[in-house]
């Protein structure tokens, strides 16, 4: 019976870890513009949160030498953002804001939903180009069982009731009762 719930309590915090999904700010995420051509470069951006929403917004850019793959150093990247209401804002994506030095990465906050135009100004040492790419912002959920602690107390607490009813202690007693009655037999 403790092999069962040890199995049980196993598989359950298997399923924990790989369901529950936590906002992860890094370069990556989700795809907006791949292998993009800017003279001889190649530009794919990326944003995140996914899906993206409101809040802390992170769009980082894989800038590569369309012939070798090669990743371009010394590029000055701009990215300005229109929002639905057209007011804009402009940010500097660069190596220092991204936490893989790969990437160009620019960090900033987007208070209201809705569909927005991201323009990106590449100038590389070769070339220069624009891009641009659109996405819609959905309000940020405060809802608490998306989040990871929530799914963490669950998981803790399943833990702990299996441990309850399926290994507390009850087979060793029963062994030692049945210890007892045989060593009782023998006198």
């Amino acid at each position: 019976m403790q092999k069962l719930a040890r199995a049980i309590a196993h598989t359950i915090g298997i399923i924990l870890l790989t369901t529950v999904n936590a906002p992860v700010f890094a370069n990556g995420g989700q795809v907006r513009v791949a292998n993009y051509p800017i003279g001889p470069y190649e530009v794919t951006v990326f944003t995140s949160p996914v899906p993206l929403t409101t809040g802390l917004v992170d769009v980082s850019v894989l800038l590569q030498r369309r012939e070798t793959k090669e990743i371009v150093d010394g590029a000055t990247i701009t990215l300005t953002v229109v929002a639905p209401d057209g007011g804009t804002q402009q940010y500097p994506v660069t190596r220092e804001q991204a936490t893989n030095r790969l990437y160009y990465a620019a960090e900033f906050t987007i208070a209201e939903p809705g569909v927005y135009q991201f323009h990106l100004e590449v100038r590389g040492p070769d070339a220069a180009g624009t891009l641009a790419f659109e996405a819609t912002v959905e309000r940020a959920s405060s809802a608490f069982w998306r989040s990871w602690w929530f799914w963490g107390v669950i998981g803790l607490a399943a833990v702990i009731v299996l441990w309850w009813l399926f290994g507390s202690g009850k087979e060793p007693a029963r062994r030692n009762a049945v210890s007892s009655s045989r060593a009782s037999r023998r006198r």
